[in-house]
């Protein structure tokens, strides 16, 4: 499951979640690679530098992404550290045939990450949307999101390479009705 910056994908893996879906979310895996000790933590401060870690040791998340997000070879580097680290992570987690696993990533076309996956679902939102809930949820700035959905795959080519595209622009309440058709027809793929 992917989409652009705060398009929905977690609200959408929710659902999926209560329909009887193992939700793995990228984002909690690429938090708890770098929790120290954590040989890719120090990997990270040799290559970035030791100001991108809070007074406690821990990773300044934030800091690390305005500092990256203004540079495109510095978010290569970035990606090319953490990203195969992630998918190792995403496969010892998903590795039961009999179950649905939905995979929440935001970066699944960047990093090739869609090879590994039965089927591709892109979460869809408008630009408004995005940037209202990015501020407040996660209190950063349009400009931050803006630098960050400037790294991503367009929603636009992210949903030419969707087998599924789910419209998180209205209400919740359709937003479900579209999850639950989808269920029922991964279910029937899935034969169970």
């Amino acid at each position: 499951v992917t989409g652009i910056y705060a398009s929905g994908k977690g609200t959408v893996c929710s659902m999926f979640e209560q329909l009887g879906a193992i939700v793995i979310d990228t984002d909690i895996i690429a938090r708890e690679i770098v929790t120290p000790p954590s040989p890719l933590l120090d990997t990270l401060v040799q290559t970035f530098g030791s100001d991108i870690l809070n007074p406690d040791g821990t990773l300044n998340r934030r800091y690390l992404a305005n500092k990256v997000f203004a540079d495109k070879m510095l978010v290569n580097k970035l990606n090319a550290i953490t990203h195969p680290a992630i998918l190792q992570e995403v496969m010892r987690q998903s590795d039961d045939a009999n179950n649905i696993y939905m995979i929440n990533t935001p970066l699944l076309f960047e990093t090739e990450f869609y090879r590994y996956m039965d089927k591709n679902i892109v979460v869809m939102a408008n630009t408004e949307q995005v940037l209202k809930r990015g501020v407040n949820r996660d209190g950063i700035t349009e400009e931050e999101i803006k630098a960050r959905l400037n790294h991503q795959i367009s929603l636009k080519e992210k949903m030419k390479l969707a087998d599924y595209i789910i419209d998180n622009s209205g209400s919740l309440e359709n937003t479900k009705k579209q999850v639950e058709e989808l269920w029922k027809t991964l279910i029937l793929m899935k034969g169970q």
